[in-house]
């Protein structure tokens, strides 16, 4: 292999490296499995099953309307156990919810499948 080959085939690599650490897919960083929601009039209560790996710090958990495009985070400190109240929602409004694993790596699992449920 030449050297501009060698160049750039390290310059593709060390982007696709970059682009995983970007998306979340870190290799044995697992998402929070089994998500479920329970809603009230302005809260919903979301529980999940714990990530089994040492390197866990907590868990950030995100919000959206289900008509909305983006997600925001619904905790203000990291969550250290297998649920969160979310506060401070609309009544009749439907909200999607996910889960994030954050690692004391430094890292984070992709989001949780989410999931749905309508206050009110």
């Amino acid at each position: 292999m030449g050297q501009k080959a060698a160049i750039a085939l390290s310059v593709c690599l060390l982007a696709l490296g970059l682009a995983a650490l970007v998306s979340g897919d870190e290799p044995g960083h697992g998402e929070p499995t089994q998500v479920s929601v329970t809603c009230s009039t302005t809260s919903a209560l979301v529980s999940w099953t714990a990530v089994s790996d040492a390197h866990l710090s907590g868990y950030d958990v995100y919000r959206k309307t289900s008509s909305g495009t983006e997600y925001s985070l619904a905790n203000s400190l990291l969550v250290t156990s297998t649920q969160f109240t979310v506060t401070g929602l609309n009544s009749g409004t439907a909200y999607n919810f996910g889960v994030v694993a954050r690692y004391n790596d430094g890292h984070s699992s992709a989001m949780s499948t989410p999931v749905t449920c309508t206050t009110g």
